[in-house]
């Protein structure tokens, strides 16, 4: 028992302190929802977390990417399905042409050929995607389009390369004798034939650039789920290392209440010590 320092008191302090920390420490993981709020609190989960946070992110833009993407070509899809119906009608009208023998009629069909290849021209022109132009912009000519690369995940080179043609009347045709869809001209019986074999060749590089958009699109459906499926797992693996347990901290919370109205108690009694060795030095002063 000693006067100048009272140690019960003081290691009852001690552990109070620590109480209140550990009160306070679980009420604020309550009030945020996350065990860790700074790297001091546990500096490996952190960095854990900082790379879990990274992936997840990286997904959630990519995801983003994938869904532009998709929607690029739908809307590709779309402008080549009207051009594919231009290219029919004048295929339709070529074939008219052939059994038609007033060159005033010939003419009139010549005319609407010539709209119907104005109007592929407009169209495979004038669509594009936030300033992509997927069917107008190939420089390399569609036997070898030229390719976007379009990032389809969270690291480096996953990508997807997406072809671009250009599908323009001047482009597309006969690709062996080099005949073009803007050429076509049937006031002659020679050119009907002539003209058959541009328009189905027109056809053919029309349809292999759509089939080939209409795969890359299934496969962005595709990497889509992935992505998503990936992002859940990576966000639950995130959770358990960083958020906080509820009821595991209301536990804490009423254990340390608990032991702070204890130590409050153990203080008071703790720091009546001294005043019992007065009693003791005043028996013997008497």
């Amino acid at each position: 028992m000693r006067l100048n320092h009272n140690l019960a008191s003081l290691n009852i302090y001690r552990n109070h302190v620590k109480n209140l920390k550990s009160n306070s420490l679980a009420m604020n993981n309550i009030s945020s929802g996350q065990k860790i709020s700074s790297a001091k609190d546990n500096p490996n989960a952190i960095a854990q977390s900082e790379k879990l946070r990274l992936q997840i992110r990286g997904l959630q833009m990519a995801s983003r990417n994938v869904q532009d993407g998709a929607s690029m070509l739908q809307n590709a899809d779309g402008a080549l399905d009207s051009v594919t119906s231009m290219l029919q009608r004048i295929r339709e009208l070529t074939v008219q042409a052939g059994g038609v023998n007033s060159v005033e009629d010939r003419k009139t069909i010549q005319d609407e050929i010539n709209q119907m290849i104005k109007g592929i021209d407009q169209t495979i022109n004038t669509n594009e995607f936030n300033g992509v132009k997927l069917l107008a912009s190939g420089a390399k000519g569609n036997e070898k389009p030229s390719i976007i690369k379009m990032p389809s995940g969270a690291n480096v080179g996953e990508e997807v390369e997406i072809p671009v043609y250009k599908l323009t009347s001047d482009m597309i045709g006969n690709s062996k004798n080099g005949d073009k869809l803007a050429d076509i001209n049937i006031l002659s019986s020679k050119g009907i034939s002539t003209a058959l074999q541009t328009i189905d060749g027109a056809l053919e590089t029309v349809s292999t650039a759509r089939s080939k958009y209409g795969a890359i699109q299934n496969r962005f459906e595709s990497l889509y789920n992935n992505l998503s499926e990936t992002e859940a797992a990576l966000q639950n693996a995130e959770s358990s290392v960083k958020d906080a347990d509820i009821a595991y901290e209301m536990m804490q919370i009423s254990k340390s209440n608990i032991l702070i109205e204890a130590g409050n108690a153990m203080m008071v009694q703790s720091n009546n010590f001294p005043k019992e060795i007065l009693k003791i030095l005043e028996n013997l002063r008497g």
